[in-house]
């Protein structure tokens, strides 16, 4: 049988033989012909078209998993430098640890009520990812340390936090923060945070302390309760000093001979009102003008700033010759100037809501410029123990024997004692107030024979002070409104 042509007398032939395809029918036939029948030449060029499409295909998925991380995920990054960093990790510790396989551990000492050191194990998040669960959205936690970078004022490594959740759940990070800070505010709760500066910034120095009682420290009359109010008064009076256009700030000057209760009271008081302090060093080599207006711009919340020892720290008007400036382990370093401390306390960079408090044992050592109304509001003389705080003290030593407390008092009237040496006393007879008062004729014969003449000096010019003891009309508003005797405010100097 033929076969039959269809479609002309070019057409192939039904059941014919099937003619091959010509080899310059596919992307080959571009190439010459010697190099396109060549088969390595042709393996290559596949393996090029498959790395290329492999290629293609990576850059798609780089690029739709950017894009998904930027629609559909959320992110925050807390700098080790932040305050909610250590938050952050101690909630991570408290609250997911069994979320965390691979933990470090942080070793914490601290004391008792009784006074006995106690060591406890802090677990965190090692270096890594972590997954976890929070009010119900899931979170990468991812913590990144870079052991190249230093954080210069910790000396510790540069560390990040990051938080990843699904975009519609980043809500939750502020719920997060909130609880973690609500939770570090307990830990902190009826505890004193003591901040020091560390480079720019303000960091916790050592453990929260335990509020100490305003009423275990004892000043002369009613000073301790009158400085109280005042301060309240100003922490409840900040728009009356905005509408007057007046600068919301307070500044507070103790002086007296040592250990008569300065900055035991600040501790007190700074408990006593729900404060913190933060303890500026004016004494530091490192410290510069620009250092300390950054500092006290930026001190932490509900938190009084103490300069302890002022007389002895206070930058010359001068440079000398050995000051820190020429000094081969500070070079580079501009100090701090008297110019300087001045216009960070009451500058125009100055900041608002400011407690200011400052001791000193020589008061005459002051400049007049940095005591003058403004800069100090309130003079607090501290001095040696009156024949009442004896009283009051052992009263508070010995709530069972009041009535031997005006016998001590009586027996230790007009030796010069500060209320440590009281105190250091006590401690010899913490459950004898009989045996305190037998010993106490020979404690006041070992005092007055030891020859200290500082409060030999202290005693003799109390009552001619360099600062007087009470102006005019000085008295505060809350004083006047409360019709309280001047007399009883001998101790504090307004204005």
């Amino acid at each position: 049988m033929q076969a039959v042509a269809l479609g002309g007398p070019g057409a192939a032939r039904v059941g014919g033989p099937v003619s091959p395809v010509p080899p310059d029918s596919g992307i080959l036939s571009y190439f010459p012909e010697w190099l396109s029948s060549n088969p390595y030449f042709g393996a290559g060029f596949g393996l090029v078209g498959v790395g290329a499409v492999m290629g293609i295909l990576r850059t798609s998925s780089t690029s739709l998993q950017t894009v998904f991380r930027r629609r559909a995920l959320s992110s925050l990054e807390i700098p080790s430098k932040d305050y909610s960093y250590q938050w952050v990790m101690q909630w991570l510790v408290t609250k997911n640890g069994r979320y965390t396989q691979h933990i470090g551990v942080e070793t914490n000492h601290s004391k008792d009520v009784s006074g006995r050191m106690t060591t406890s194990f802090d677990f965190i998040p090692s270096p890594g990812r972590h997954l976890m669960k929070f009010n119900g959205a899931w979170m990468l936690v991812e913590r990144e340390r870079n052991n190249s970078t230093v954080d210069i004022t910790t000396g510790s490594p540069w560390e990040t936090l990051t938080l990843t959740t699904l975009a519609w759940n980043a809500g939750k990070f502020q719920e997060l923060l909130l609880e973690a800070q609500s939770m570090a505010a307990n830990r902190e709760e009826g505890k004193t945070v003591i901040y020091n500066a560390a480079g720019h910034e303000w960091r916790p120095f050592g453990n929260p302390k335990t509020v100490r009682p305003f009423d275990s420290v004892i000043l002369d009359g009613t000073a301790a309760e009158t400085i109280a109010s005042d301060v309240k008064e100003f922490l409840s009076t900040g728009s009356w000093y905005l509408d007057r256009g007046i600068p919301y700030r307070r500044g507070y000057l103790f002086y007296g001979p040592p250990g008569c209760g300065k900055t035991s009271y600040i501790m007190a008081l700074a408990g006593h009102i729900q404060y913190n302090i933060a303890v500026l060093n004016l004494g530091d080599p490192t410290m510069s003008d620009d250092r300390l207006q950054r500092l006290l711009a930026t001190v932490p919340p509900k938190c009084l700033i103490l300069l302890e020892d002022v007389d002895c720290v206070l930058p010359e008007y001068e440079p000398s010759e050995k000051s820190p400036a020429t000094d081969s382990r500070h070079q580079g370093i501009r100090p701090m100037t008297f110019s300087g401390l001045l216009n960070a306390l009451d500058g125009v960079g100055s900041t608002e809501e400011r407690l200011v408090f400052m001791t000193t044992n020589r008061p005459s050592f002051l400049p007049p410029v940095l005591v003058r109304p403004g800069r100090v509001d309130v003079k607090v003389h501290v001095g040696l123990a009156t024949r009442e705080q004896m009283r009051r003290m052992f009263v508070r030593f010995y709530p069972d024997a009041i009535e031997w407390a005006e016998e001590f008092a009586r027996k230790l009237e007009g030796t010069p004692l500060s209320l440590a040496d009281i105190q250091g006393y006590f401690l010899f007879f913490k459950d004898d107030p009989e045996g305190c008062l037998e010993n106490v004729g020979e404690f006041a014969d070992r005092v007055i024979n030891s020859q200290r003449p500082g409060m030999v000096e202290e005693k003799a010019a109390s009552s001619t002070s360099t600062l007087p003891t009470k102006r005019d009309g000085g008295t505060s508003r809350a004083a006047q409104e409360k019709g309280r005797d001047a007399s009883s405010m001998s101790a504090v100097t307004v204005g």
